[in-house]
């Protein structure tokens, strides 16, 4: 026998119009764009310029350096990825060591992983890899 009450139509109602808000949500964030879609970094160079990137820029590293040695970027994050198999500890300061009174917040990396740094002050930050010292670069966030 089925149950043709009032209440069971208004839960199925209800259940689909739940179940068209989820279809919905998830073909606006299908259209927007993806973390593949994102900024690639510039790649390594000696002679690696700063660059005016988005809200949203990724920079690179590998075992022993990072993709560029400078960049400009708005308030916001900046994702750093590291394509190397080691573990990077990412911090304000130079050659190694952190300053005294960081304005962000240090991010490890694990290999192969990504992580993020979030400016929200403009300013210009010098960055390095506490554990690989000769990993440095220079943030410029207007």
């Amino acid at each position: 026998m089925r149950d043709h009450s009032p209440t069971r139509g208004r839960r199925v109602r209800a259940s689909l119009v739940v179940l068209a808000g989820l279809v919905l949500v998830l073909a606006a964030c299908s259209s927007g764009s993806s973390a593949s879609e994102a900024p690639a970094s510039q790649a390594p160079s000696s002679e690696a310029p700063a660059s005016e990137a988005p809200s949203g820029t990724t920079v690179t590293m590998s075992s022993g350096a990072f993709g560029v040695d400078e960049i400009t970027v708005p308030v916001g994050a900046v994702t750093f990825v590291n394509e190397a198999g080691v573990t990077h500890i990412i911090a304000e300061g130079e050659n190694g060591s952190e300053v005294a009174a960081p304005r962000v917040q240090k991010v490890t990396i694990s290999g192969g992983a990504q992580g993020e740094v979030l400016f929200t002050t403009p300013g210009d930050y010098h960055f390095t890899c506490l554990i690989h010292g000769s990993m440095n670069m220079e943030v410029h966030v207007q």
